[in-house]
């Protein structure tokens, strides 16, 4: 990889909001099509497509932007061989406030170098080592879910996966702390959409920025004591790492690092495994196929290869959940300098957005492409092969997620010890269309309430 530009200019300039040769429209004044991509983006970003084609502009909140859309610029803008595009610069705006100096906000040779870093805690002896620990606490929690009144999916399977990633990454046992730091990470993610971006009293910002204050404090109470651990965890690991001079890094730059690893780690696959049990739900004989396969394993807990290989239909539900909710349904760029897109020019300093909730339901490769069907993964289909940049709910190139494989082993443990151990359907009278949050990760409002039948 190239080294990083010598010319960081492009960080201190303002966006560029020239965009009125390209086709497109800014709807509402500010708002632009904030309330509709919301609301639900592969639809409002499909009916975009139609209109104008695959490079247009747009408007969110205030923010003047282009969609490149489709597989190839999916590609072209995550590989960025040339280095035309700053991911920092493309969720400055959004996320500055609250994951300033995680990986997602770094570019080139110092996004490298970062990254290289916490690669060693997804590597696969590291992964192993996290089965170990996923299973024991999978297998300790999931028995005293049919024990528990009026049972709502979302929020108990966060405060597991919460629990799962703070003895990964920063080898504690959360314990009492789950809670406030739940409600912490809750908080800071709500603000992310806010549109009055002001620290006062009874704005959504303050509460988010609260949650954000209380994580900060208490990642930091702990980096000292992670200086000196002889742990194996991600966050002893990187407190005793040294820059390219030689020096520790600084608290905050630990405290950031692992804040913003922490809430990728599970809320990412708290949405993912929330949609799952959604569908298995609405689709009772696709859950008796996978129970099937589940059961069919022997052993309770699933070892390393059977993770890795033995769950086929297990694999291709994930793989088809994340491509009806991708986990991010659309990916921000800026360019770094003058660049063309679909024959036209793109100013520097421009922010640019690919959509992969949009390019999973393109009709031009999917079959009935807003239908759950874990098939479409399948052998005899293999629909996602169309184009290797068809199916991304994990980005590409430098910055693809540097946790997917984490999450591939966390989504399938509990899914496997929940087919083998529940049967599970919605309660009556349960809308047939329910609302769903896309932002900042897909979810059901209503947290998925679900009826659990114990097979033992």
């Amino acid at each position: 990889m190239k080294d990083a530009p010598q010319n960081t200019d492009y960080l201190d300039r303002p966006d560029n909001t020239r965009l009125s040769h390209l086709p497109g429209d800014y709807g509402l004044p500010f708002l632009g099509c904030m309330i509709p991509l919301v609301n639900n983006p592969s639809a409002l970003i499909g009916s975009y497509y139609e209109r104008y084609g695959p490079v247009c502009r747009t408007q969110t909140t205030g923010q003047k932007m282009v969609w490149a859309l489709g597989p190839d610029y999916n590609r072209d803008i995550t590989v960025d061989s040339q280095q035309l595009f700053s991911a920092h610069m493309g969720y400055d705006g959004m996320l500055r406030d609250f994951f300033a100096g995680g990986l997602l906000m770094k570019d080139f040779g110092e996004h490298h170098f970062h990254r290289r870093i916490m690669q060693t805690a997804f590597k696969t002896e590291s992964l192993k080592q996290h089965l170990v620990q996923i299973n024991e606490r999978v297998s300790r929690d999931l028995p005293t879910w049919s024990s528990r009144p009026d049972f709502h999916f979302y929020p108990t399977i966060k405060t597991l996966l919460l629990d799962i990633g703070a003895k990964v990454f920063i080898g504690l046992e959360m314990g009492n702390e789950a809670h406030r730091l739940n409600q912490a990470f809750l908080d800071m993610m709500e603000g992310v959409l806010s549109i009055i971006r002001r620290d006062w009293p009874g704005l959504l910002y303050r509460r988010a920025m609260n949650g954000r204050r209380s994580l900060e404090r208490y990642f930091l109470e702990l980096t000292p004591q992670k200086r000196t651990s002889t742990a194996n965890d991600m966050m002893s690991h990187f407190a005793r790492e040294r820059d390219e001079d030689g020096q520790p890094y600084p608290d905050t730059v630990v405290r950031d690092h692992i804040l913003f690893l922490l809430l990728a780690a599970h809320d990412t696959t708290t949405s993912a495994l929330t949609m799952a049990a959604y569908y298995l739900a609405r689709n009772p004989e696709w859950q008796e196929r996978l129970r099937q396969e589940a059961v069919g394993t022997g052993g309770e807990a699933p070892e390393y290869n059977t993770i890795k290989g033995g769950l086929p239909l297990i694999e291709q539900t994930f793989h088809e959940i994340l491509r009806l909710h991708p986990p991010v349904p659309q990916l921000m760029r800026r360019t770094v300098q003058d660049t063309e897109l679909g024959g036209y020019e793109i100013p520097a300093d421009t922010l640019v957005a690919i959509s992969p909730s949009f390019t999973h339901r393109m009709k031009e490769y999917w079959r009935e492409p807003d239908n759950f069907d874990p098939d479409r993964f399948g052998p005899e289909r293999l629909e996602h092969k169309a184009h290797p940049y068809l199916w991304v709910p994990f980005g590409g190139g430098a910055h693809k997620c540097i946790g997917m494989h984490f999450a591939d082993i966390l989504f399938k443990c509990v899914m496997h010890d929940m087919l083998r151990r529940y049967r599970w359907t919605l309660p009556d009278g349960y809308p047939t269309n329910p609302a769903i949050m896309h932002f900042p990760f897909s979810k059901l409002k209503d947290n998925l309430p679900l009826r659990l039948e114990p097979l033992h």
